[in-house]
């Protein structure tokens, strides 16, 4: 009795804690991201008198404890931000196949020969040591302490490790750290990390030194290689996350900044430019998601020329010769080749009252990452090698649809988005990007609004409650049209997005996608 009653507190008290605006505005600072105990850390550090960049580092920490199956210490992260009178500028923290890779037929999907080099704590704090005003303890306590002294589980963070349950059963230190009673935490009860909590505590200490030339980089090499994987201490010694190459377009007057391989920056720019060549505002719903989805299908086949060709993609003579071109027939992402699963990642978005702006996208791959947790320091590995990424070689940054970008209008920031998901990561970027310029939505519309995903054989079409449709009638006409249409009943499958927009009277919007439990808190004055 005594265990039912506390479960029906620690629920009760989540759905108190958990219950934050999807949307907030704000002169002054603005926060959101995919949870709001990351967001309220966020925003704690920006009433502390923390930058953006302080409050960015410890929503991104937070997101490592509190929804580990979507990123953590152990993944790889991409940022871009703006400075005011600095421009714009990024820092790639992928993670990187380690040298020694060998690729071998069979491998299984998961396991410790999927492991790269961890970009994250790297990335986050040479950021926060170039741009971050207080100490990195300071700015990582709340996830210190809601490691050490728990978190309440999110029925929905609960679910997806739930499908991971047997993979986690597999590996030591999975077990140790993320099962309780031989199974994942149940939604709504507290979870305590404390071999988490000490590993941020060193972090925050040093820095992230030790993560990569200490005695805990010694460790995890060990560990690593004593489970048959490929990362050795001088990988981890030898890891930079340097400056991100930073890609520029235009659209209707917009300034559109991506970042260059391993992201696909050129991809979003690519498809905003080709949607360009045609005026998207006075179109019935059918036919502007038809738009979409023809970009997104000759977007998606120009996937491979990013390592050769990329400078190209951005091309504003690139996007009018292709927008020219007849449907291509080979389409790169191939029918059944992915599920309706609800994907991976986690985008956030943070801008302080100094005008500083950051938009992070993090991610372990797929859910839980490689399965493996590090015994002696409770966090999970990314999958960069192996099955999931099949074309990552031997020293190679791991490529991904990671798009974090920024927009400028007469040379001033005015909106910063990203998004997780996998593969729907560019199209949702980009159909939110043209819900607001094309058909002036404010921030929530937009994220509420349908998606599409075009397949080879068929259009992904985004239809569950609370999807905001500009007509009912839309499925019935795409269909018309002689194309094969899957209506997907199913949340979040289409993309999450996480946005700042600022508005005419120079305040600024901050949002949370809808199909997620994220949230956004802005500064009172």
């Amino acid at each position: 009795m005594r265990t039912l009653i506390f479960i029906f507190l620690a629920q009760a008290l989540a759905s108190v804690l958990y219950a934050q605006p999807k949307s907030d505005t704000s002169t002054l600072g603005m926060v959101a991201s995919a949870h709001p105990l990351a967001t309220d850390a966020g925003y704690a550090v920006l009433r502390a008198g923390g930058n953006a960049f302080d409050a960015a580092a410890a929503v991104s920490f937070m997101l490592s404890v509190v929804e580990p199956s979507m990123s953590g210490i152990g993944g790889r992260l991409q940022a871009i931000w703006s400075r005011p009178g600095a421009g714009v500028a990024g820092i790639d923290a992928t993670t990187q196949a380690a040298p020694g890779y060998i690729k071998k037929a069979g491998d299984p999907d998961d396991g410790y020969h999927t492991i790269g080099v961890p970009g994250m704590v790297k990335g986050i704090t040479e950021m926060h040591t170039r741009y971050g005003k207080l100490p990195l303890k300071q700015v990582m306590q709340p996830a210190i302490e809601a490691a050490g002294k728990g978190h309440i589980i999110t029925d929905e963070e609960a679910r997806r490790q739930a499908s991971v349950v047997k993979d986690l059963r597999g590996f030591t230190g999975s077990a140790r750290h993320f099962l309780v009673k031989d199974t994942t935490p149940a939604g709504g009860t507290m979870f305590r990390q404390p071999v988490l909590a000490a590993t941020l505590r060193d972090i925050s200490r040093d820095g992230g030194k030790s993560f990569y030339t200490g005695g805990m980089a010694y460790n995890l090499a060990k560990e690593i290689a004593d489970g048959g994987g490929f990362v050795k201490l001088a990988d981890l010694e030898n890891y930079k996350a340097p400056d991100a190459k930073v890609l520029r377009g235009n659209y209707r007057g917009y300034e559109i900044i991506g970042m260059g391989m391993p992201c696909y920056g050129a991809i979003v720019i690519e498809m905003l430019q080709m949607l360009g060549q045609t005026d998207l505002s006075s179109l019935d719903e059918a036919t502007f998601l038809l738009k979409h989805s023809e970009v997104h299908y000759k977007a998606y086949e120009d996937r491979p020329l990013l390592r050769s060709r990329e400078d190209s993609l951005v091309l504003p003579s690139w996007a009018t010769k292709r927008w020219a071109d007849t449907l291509p027939r080979a389409l790169q992402v191939k029918a059944g080749a992915e599920t309706n699963g609800n994907g991976h990642t986690t985008h956030f978005v943070v801008r302080d009252a100094e005008g500083n702006m950051v938009s992070i996208t993090q991610s372990l791959g797929p859910v839980m990452g490689s399965k493996v947790a590090s015994t002696k320091y409770g966090f999970m590995y990314a999958t960069t090698t192996g099955p999931y990424l099949s074309g990552v070689k031997a020293g190679e940054r791991a490529a991904s649809h990671i798009s974090p970008v920024i927009l400028l209008k007469d040379g001033v920031p005015v909106m910063a988005l990203g998004a997780a998901g996998g593969a729907r990561i560019v199209p949702a970027i980009v159909q939110v990007i043209s819900r607001i310029v094309d058909q002036g939505m404010a921030p929530e519309q937009a994220l509420a609004a349908a998606r599409v995903y075009r397949m080879e054989d068929r259009i992904l079409l985004e239809e569950h409650p609370g999807v905001h449709w500009k007509d009912e009638a839309t499925p019935t006409a795409i269909r018309a049209t002689g194309i094969r249409v899957e209506r997907v009943r199913t949340r979040a499958q289409f993309g999450r997005v996480h946005m700042l927009l600022r508005l005419a009277d120079g305040s600024w919007v901050g949002a949370a996608d809808p199909d997620w439990g994220g949230s956004a808190k802005g500064i009172d004055p």
